[in-house]
């Protein structure tokens, strides 16, 4: 079984380093999650490398640093997507519910994306949810069809409303393709959702035939996947006051990180952070990262990349000199013993 920090682990990763930061904002979790999320963002946007060991995160998201504030769970337990046997439902109904929740955020929030280069891109976290089901999601054949699905109408997307939508309607196809399959849950079959005793209003007939009214689907959507509708009653209640170093129960996670937080608060580079920078092959920098930083801080140690090229340079030359003076001084050596060491006649 996954654990809570794998699961959290791979969430971060795709929400994270694939190009829409600004998903915190959405992003319905505690106050205490939100700061872990926000942290890990921040330590990967500051450090100058294009690959991170996977170790090196996960003692991040397990808090080794035993930074305060900051706790995640390592009790699984699911709730809503409890199954009746356990591989069944669980984690990738939970990927589903977090994946509608982003997609309600962002059309009820439009202002979540302001000031970023995703304002006005109505596909934003589409395209964010697309890229982790493409590169992390284990189900390779799921994976490949939801891209499908995604070459095929993603485009045709245009305001946040219409995502929330497509979402929604490509959760139908992937019901309808895997209902009957293993992975069914014979306690929750795979049917077209919501239902008529859910929503009433969102099923209508039209000529005898069966149709969505959108407009009830996408106000049902807002309620289901609401902030309001977030239960914490099964929460961890070991979370209520995680302990900080000290040993003293920590209370800071009860406040929203994004106003306690200091504008101008340093960015902490934990110690374990040093074993990031390990012998790779070079590769270009991404553009937007050179647009932000002409000058990137190495390991918080002020080097600039023009400073550490100089320290390269420097590294070369000593390393030549010595090795010449090495075989200068042996030559000379030789030639000394061959001239004075002649046995006598």
């Amino acid at each position: 079984m996954l654990s809570a920090a794998s699961v959290y682990l791979d969430l971060t990763a795709a929400f994270y380093s694939l190009t829409v930061p600004s998903s915190i904002q959405l992003f319905p979790g505690r106050p205490h999650v939100v700061k872990l999320l926000e942290t890990l963002q921040e330590w990967l946007v500051s450090m100058p490398l294009d690959k991170i060991p996977y170790d090196a995160i996960l003692d991040l998201v397990n808090n080794k640093m035993r930074i305060s504030g900051i706790y995640l769970t390592n009790r699984v337990a699911w709730v809503g997507c409890q199954g009746s046997r356990a591989p069944l439902r669980g984690y990738p109904c939970s990927l589903w519910k977090l994946f509608h929740s982003l997609t309600v955020q962002a059309a009820v929030r439009p202002d979540a994306l302001a000031n970023t280069e995703f304002e006005g891109d109505a596909q934003a976290v589409l395209k964010t949810i697309r890229r982790y089901i493409r590169e992390f999601f284990g189900c390779r054949e799921c994976a490949q069809h939801f891209e499908s699905m995604a070459k095929e109408s993603m485009d045709s997307v245009k305001t946040a409303e219409e995502a929330a939508l497509w979402l929604w309607k490509r959760h139908n196809v992937v019901n309808k393709r895997l209902a009957g399959a293993p992975s069914e849950d014979p306690k929750s079959p795979k049917v077209e959702w919501p239902t008529p005793d859910l929503c009433p209003a969102c099923h209508e007939e039209i000529n005898g035939l069966h149709n969505w009214n959108e407009k009830e689907v996408f106000a049902f959507l807002k309620r289901h996947y609401g902030i309001k509708e977030i239960s914490l009653q099964y929460a961890d209640p070991n979370s209520d006051h995680p302990e900080t170093e000290d040993g003293k129960k920590d209370n800071l996670h009860t406040k929203d990180p994004r106003q306690n937080k200091p504008p101008d608060q340093p960015i902490v580079k934990p110690d374990f952070m040093k074993k990031l920078v390990q012998p790779m092959e070079k590769e270009k920098i991404s553009d937007h990262r050179d647009g932000l930083k002409t000058s990137v801080s190495f390991l918080g140690l002020g080097f600039s990349n023009i400073d550490m090229s100089l320290c390269v340079v420097l590294y070369i030359t000593s390393s030549l000199f010595l090795t010449i003076m090495y075989f200068f001084f042996r030559v000379r050596s030789k030639r000394w013993k061959i001239r004075y060491n002649r046995p006598y006649v």
